[in-house]
């Protein structure tokens, strides 16, 4: 569909879409013809969900003359968001109510619960005719009795015909700072009325729960599309997680006013293994003191906190001049100090640290500092 041109009407019809969007209920049936006036569209992918209340026989006292047996499902592609009358010259779904899993089992004796709720969900068409302005999809529901009479409508509601950018060729990286997602989508459409975003859903292995994941973006644009990439930082380590990508349009009018937001379909599930196998941060400002007590020599050593939350400790390395480190601790070390109490008069001591993570995971060793007594 050629969409910049659509969605100039779109600017034209932005009055009556303000009072609640596409999905709000729409005036324009009386309301004694409306025997429902709960009618909801909402729209994912090329599927629009459709529910109302099941209407009563009998509306303000008045009898039809036989049972609601049928709700024909009325679909126009308009240029605006308006009602379509009292006509219903295409049906794209019907519900016999007799055997339709929204309403009671005594239903079929004429005894209907308006409480009861009917859905279903109808495919838009996968091509429209690009000569004509055609925006909205607009549906009502005509009822008709036992006798094939027309017993009235529902009031009207739309979802827009906007574009979805599809997330091609999914895939993850992981490094320290979390799970990188990466895909890429195609531009179809530069215009102002239209914005494109995603929403990441996230969902660990044995777990039903799908939650939405806050993450931090970067988009790089080429002539093709857009190449995304977003890191989730709210990961535990050794976990599995399934990744779902889901695109998300926004239509707004000419003024900046919200008409509509709808998702796409999810992207394939993707599964990330997030193992640590990542080195903490090189220990930094390490620093030797001299120390005298009871008669003895010693260095004391002191340095910076890691900032990760993972760090079990500290090794501390010690080599004398010429020679190789080697490490003078026997366990990593919780506190951010060490006594090394094995050195000598006039000797020249050469240290370094290295930070460890709960995993086993080592940080190169920090920069050497030297130490040499009298």
């Amino acid at each position: 569909m050629k969409w910049n041109r659509v969605l100039f009407a779109i600017v034209l019809c932005t009055a009556s879409a303000r009072a609640g969007g596409p999905e709000s209920r729409l005036a324009g049936l009386s309301q004694k013809s409306q025997l429902v006036r709960d009618l909801r569209a909402v729209r994912k992918g090329d599927k629009v969900t459709l529910t109302w209340s099941q209407p009563p026989d009998t509306e303000n006292g008045q009898s039809y003359g036989g049972h609601l047996a049928v709700a024909r499902v009325c679909r126009n592609i308009l240029s605006t968001i308006s009602d379509f009358g009292l006509a219903c010259s295409h049906a794209v779904k019907q519900v016999n109510f007799e055997s339709s899993v929204g309403v009671p089992a005594n239903a079929a004796h004429g005894k209907r619960n308006p409480d009861a709720a009917v859905r279903l969900i109808d495919v838009l068409p996968d091509s429209l005719d690009e000569s004509a302005h055609l925006q909205f999809a607009v549906y009502k529901v005509e009822f008709r009795d036992d006798h094939g009479r027309s017993a009235g409508f529902s009031n009207s509601v739309a979802v827009p015909l906007a574009p979805v950018l599809a997330a091609k060729g999914l895939h993850s990286d992981l490094d320290s700072r979390g799970v990188y997602l990466i895909w890429e989508n195609e531009i179809e459409n530069q215009s102002s009325l239209l914005k494109f975003d995603y929403r990441i859903y996230r969902r660990e292995k044995g777990s039903s729960k799908r939650v939405v994941v806050p993450y931090i973006r970067a988009i790089v644009h080429t002539p093709e599309g857009e190449r995304w990439s977003a890191v989730d930082m709210r990961i535990e380590w050794e976990k599995t997680y399934s990744y779902s990508v889901t695109p998300v349009t926004s239509v707004y009018s000419q003024d900046g006013h919200l008409l509509s937001e709808f998702e796409g379909d999810d992207s394939a599930p993707l599964e990330v293994v997030t193992r640590d196998v990542f080195p903490p941060a090189v220990p930094e400002r390490l620093l030797p003191v001299a120390g005298h007590g009871s008669g003895k020599k010693f260095v004391d050593l002191l340095w910076a906190p890691n900032t990760e939350k993972d760090i079990s400790g500290y090794n501390v390395y010690r080599r004398e001049e010429n020679g190789q480190p080697a490490r003078i601790n026997s366990a990593p070390i919780t506190m951010l100090s060490f006594q090394d109490v094995h050195v000598m008069a006039g000797h020249r001591y050469v240290y370094s640290i290295s930070a460890v993570d709960v995993h086993g995971n080592e940080s190169a060793r920090s920069q050497e500092t030297t130490f040499a007594f009298p």
